[in-house]
């Protein structure tokens, strides 16, 4: 959650003296009430076509105009049925929720609380849709939804499992479908009354996916500990904790079996005592579902805002050097072996090289660590910390290409590292020809889906500055997608960028780097792209390894996967998290993936990779996406394409139009 403390409404069924419900409501702490603004039994008069001689409610002085804009949630009369099969009533229904929606705009409440009851809501969301096209100001619309449709569960012939599935799943499908009809519109949320018996945890973990602003707690649901205070089942806690978390807010409900002050206690203190955050928590708090443009550094330089942000992360550098170790490690053998085999010739071009005076272990030749895409210099850091560990002789030569970072390395090299080995090259690493030969070659070139930042074209190029058999860290890399349900993602990727509808089009043709709370995984992680370095040149039809230029190998860095998943679970498509992971040496590993996830890790956050128009899919689907890694002469996209059975989207992002990387 992205405020450190929970908060909590109290819904009052009516309110014969609000001011008095305000005030009651405020000395408990709470911090709004909501409130049906009609009088439940008042039935109105149908005038369409005048205006009403006596009002309708009561009058909006009797409340300050701050307390109307910050501590009302206002709750339509929930008998209004605007779907009703009968024209008549349609049309009374009509006229009365206009009625009441234009009330609530005069009041300027934050939220409007409408009912859902049964799957027919197509008219509903069209009265809503024009209201919020009509409003001088946002307002929220709050849509109310049973854990479970007690009208199915009644009709069920018996309460076994499967049935009770039906009338949990059947109150989500109301949902669903009204929100698509508001084409998921971020400002319609949904509030979702928790029921005393809770459904299966992949229900539940569904409507973690869910806009869900508010949870509604009936007191019964309480039941009292042995000194008297309201509590609730472990089941329950673990469900408003994680509601919580994904910024839903709490709304106590019902009749009051205890003091109401003590309900508040209690959750305030369940929130205290839930789990402590990760260290990927706690650095992401007020950056959930915050969608950002992934970075081009190929292409810009970075700031120091950034460079401050990646070397704030203690693990990643850890494992870094933890790489380097056994490379320098590993050399150290080698080397070793080579000098058994071949000692009487090395000793006597030593001694011929060495000249009087000087020891054996001067005239060592020092291993060469190229450290590509230096920036600040932590991987220099790492490298001389692995030297140390190793006993190893080495020298760096830190290759950058911002002139800012170059600065700052230029000035750690006279005042930190002026008794070590280490030399600053400025320039592009693509286009290096330096002596001697690296030894080994460190780089932190990935993105948040590995290659999107553009690091095998990087490495390709630089391929001329490692010796033959040299060694890569990385070695090799790999990105990973599953399909998610997320409307919340979906609608911010839509309305990014604001402006024309082509532009809008183009924002879900784009990747987006975001922290992901408010979403459901519909199917688990699979391998997309994987590249190795250094790389394996393309064959000619003889077999033989194809040369560039420059006499390095010819590589392609073009891919085409397709994947698949086969659907669990009825839901709703909106696109792919992406994630990846690398290995660095040996079995050191670098992960973002969720199930392998590198612990106390924050340098890269998930991609978002939004489909155009959300799919509904079914238990027992077939999901296929293709993804394609396209590369011309100065830039690299991808473009994709999912189908769902006999249904396809079209191909986003076709030949780069929305979203490319520049070489």
């Amino acid at each position: 959650m992205t405020q450190q403390d929970i908060s909590c409404g109290l819904e009052y069924s009516l309110t014969p003296d609000i001011q008095e419900c305000v005030s009651e409501a405020l000395q408990a702490n709470y911090s709004f009430i909501v409130t049906p603004l009609i009088h439940p039994r008042f039935r109105r008069p149908y005038l369409p076509h005048r205006i009403p001689a006596g009002g309708f409610t009561r009058s909006d002085m009797i409340l300050s105009p701050q307390d109307w804009t910050n501590r009302i949630v206002a709750r339509v009369s929930p008998y209004l049925t605007v779907d009703a099969p009968s024209p008549v009533v349609q049309k009374r229904h009509e006229y009365y929720l206009h009625e009441e929606l234009l009330y609530c705009r005069g009041l300027g409440v934050p939220a409007v609380m409408i009912s859902l009851n049964s799957k027919h809501n197509t008219n509903l969301a069209r009265i809503l849709q024009t209201y919020q096209e009509t409003s001088n100001f946002p307002t929220l619309i709050w849509t109310c939804v049973p854990m479970f449709c007690k009208r199915t569960l009644r009709n069920s012939e018996d309460l076994e499992d499967n049935k009770c599935d039906v009338a949990y799943n059947e109150t989500w499908y109301w949902w669903s479908r009204f929100h698509q009809n508001m084409n998921w519109d971020k400002r319609v949320g949904v509030v979702l009354e928790i029921s005393a018996d809770l459904p299966s945890n992949d229900i539940i973990k569904r409507w973690l996916g869910e806009p869900v602003k508010a949870i509604i707690l009936p007191t019964h649901i309480f039941h009292n500990n042995k000194k008297g205070y309201p509590v609730l089942s472990r089941a329950h806690q673990q469900l408003v904790v994680s509601m919580v978390e994904r910024d839903a807010q709490v709304i106590v409900s019902g009749a009051r079996r205890s003091n109401i002050e003590y309900y508040l206690q209690y959750l305030f203190r369940l929130w205290q005592r839930r789990p402590a955050d990760t260290p990927m928590f706690s650095f992401a708090r007020g950056w959930e579902d915050y969608l950002q443009t992934p970075l081009q550094p190929l292409a810009d330089n970075l700031d120091t805002h950034t460079y401050n942000v990646f070397e704030k992360d203690p693990i990643k550098y850890n494992q870094y050097q933890n790489a380097i170790v056994k490379a320098l490690a590993d050399l150290q053998k080698k080397n070793s072996c080579q000098h058994t085999l071949d000692k009487e010739s090395l000793i006597t071009n030593i001694k011929i090289e060495k000249g009087q005076g000087d020891s054996e272990s001067d005239a060592k030749t020092p291993v060469t660590v190229m450290v590509l895409g230096a920036g600040r210099g932590p991987l220099v850091r790492a490298t001389l910390n692995a030297a140390e560990m190793t006993n190893t002789e080495v020298k760096i030569i830190a290759v950058e290409k911002n002139p800012g970072a170059v600065v700052v390395l230029a000035a750690q090299v006279r005042e930190l590292w002026c008794d070590r080995d280490v030399t600053v090259v400025p320039g592009d690493m693509r286009y290096m020809n330096l002596s001697p030969k690296a030894d080994i070659i460190v780089s932190e070139l990935l993105g948040s889906w590995a290659d999107n930042e553009l690091s095998p074209e990087c490495l390709d190029g630089a391929t001329c500055l490692l010796k033959p058999n040299g060694i890569s860290i990385p070695c090799k890399y790999t990105s990973y997608v599953n399909p998610i349900s997320s409307s919340r993602l979906w609608a911010a990727a839509k309305i990014a960028c604001l402006g024309d509808s082509q532009k809008m089009e183009k924002n879900l043709e784009t990747l987006w780097v975001v922290y992901m709370q408010n979403k459901h995984d519909i199917a688990e992680c699979r391998e997309v792209f994987k590249f190795s370095h250094p790389a394996e040149g393309i064959k000619n039809s003889e077999g033989e390894t194809m040369l560039d230029y420059r006499g390095l190998p010819l590589t392609d860095n073009r891919r085409k996967t397709t994947v698949s998943w086969e659907v669990t679970q009825d839901n709703v498509m909106h696109g792919f998290a992406g994630y990846f992971d690398c290995a660095l040496y040996g079995d050191e590993m670098l992960s973002i993936v969720p199930s392998t996830h590198s612990p106390g890790m924050i340098s890269w956050f998930p991609v978002f990779i939004p489909i155009k128009t959300p799919l509904r899919i079914h238990k027992g689907d077939k999901i296929k996406a293709t993804f394609w890694r396209c590369v011309d002469s100065r830039r690299v996209w991808y473009e994709w394409i999912v189908e769902v059975n006999d249904n396809a989207t079209v191909l986003h992002n076709p030949n780069g139009r929305s979203s490319e990387m520049l070489l």
